[in-house]
């Protein structure tokens, strides 16, 4: 693998690899190792956009990694609007992204790319290894919409958010973000599931290596998978059904919208009672029946209990 210089205008990367950070200088390195040790035949870009850090992100990175692009933003901007900068700059016929807090496996790009070769209007995604830091406890997450419970992969984006865990895990062709536009950079959270959505509603189609490439670590540094986001993960959820479900609709089987909503509520009915909001649970249960009809939400909260009950027989037995 061939590392492009900065400054060097001779040659065209085959890939540009871009990672957002934010005061993680130590899972940065680690990051920046997994793909400098890429076992990639090809050029590699590398563009780190140090997203107004206060470690001295930038400082370590411009005097260990010489050869890295560094953008070095003079306020947060959060992760969307940073990629978005490094997508303007980058020259790759591919664009991989890395989260600073995720390290891949040394056949990544070469996988990955392999994968695209000669396939036109594709995105590859591989699975993902979870590393729960905390407990030193890992599982390997298989990267596929559930076509069993929802009708089509647009169905599960609206419902269930992102079959894709991390963006860390995915690579397109540079020319997706020239037709299907940038990140929106209106999100904090879930801008990463509206742009599967408009890939999708651009004929863009997934490919899947099925193989976990790719360490996902869940620490406590301010990750956007934080459950204390779910609220507002909620709202997006239920604007993006706003935005796309008449497209949707108009290109595969999609239940109606209120039905989808009410989905939504239920999938967040769940949620609040596993963590005991009662108030909550009751609020999303209200508002799945107004959408949908109160047999639909009474089964659902029945179906939440029994579960909890169950388990704890399980416990006690």
């Amino acid at each position: 693998m061939k590392i492009l210089s900065q400054v060097s205008n001779i040659q065209t990367p085959d890939v540009s690899v871009i990672i957002p950070t934010y005061n993680r200088i130590s899972m940065l390195e680690e990051a920046l190792a997994s793909v400098l040790s890429q076992d990639f035949d090809g050029v590699v870009e590398i563009i780190v956009i140090d997203d107004n850090s206060q470690d001295g992100t930038s400082e370590v990175v411009s005097q260990k990694h010489p050869d890295v692009n560094l953008i070095s933003l003079k306020q947060n901007v959060g992760a969307y609007v940073a990629r978005n900068r490094a997508i303007l700059k980058a020259k790759g016929k591919y664009i991989a992204f890395l989260d600073s807090d995720d390290i891949w496996e040394k056949n990544y790009l070469r996988t990955q790319i392999a994968t695209l070769d000669g396939k036109k209007r594709c995105l590859c995604i591989s699975d993902v290894l979870f590393w729960y830091t905390q407990q030193d406890k890992k599982l390997i997450r298989l990267q596929k919409p559930n076509l069993e419970k929802y009708t089509s992969a647009f169905h599960h984006l609206l419902v269930e958010g992102s079959f894709i865990a991390t963006p860390s895990s995915v690579i397109f062709p540079r020319q997706v973000f020239d037709e299907v536009g940038l990140f929106d950079e209106t999100y904090r959270i879930s801008g990463d599931t509206d742009l599967y959505i408009r890939c999708l509603l651009n004929d863009y189609q997934p490919v899947y290596t099925e193989v976990p490439l790719v360490t996902w670590r869940k620490h406590d540094q301010g990750q956007a998978t934080d459950h204390r986001n779910g609220e507002t993960r909620k709202k997006i959820r239920l604007s993006l059904v706003n935005k796309y479900h008449h497209l949707i609709e108009k290109r595969v089987n999609i239940p109606c919208i209120n039905i989808v909503r009410a989905q939504i509520y239920a999938k967040y009915a769940t949620r609040y009672l596993h963590r005991k909001k009662f108030i909550p649970w009751l609020s999303s249960l209200l508002l799945c029946a107004c959408n949908a009809s109160p047999k639909y939400a009474l089964f659902n909260g029945w179906q939440d209990i029994s579960k909890i009950i169950k388990k704890k027989i399980m416990l006690a037995g």
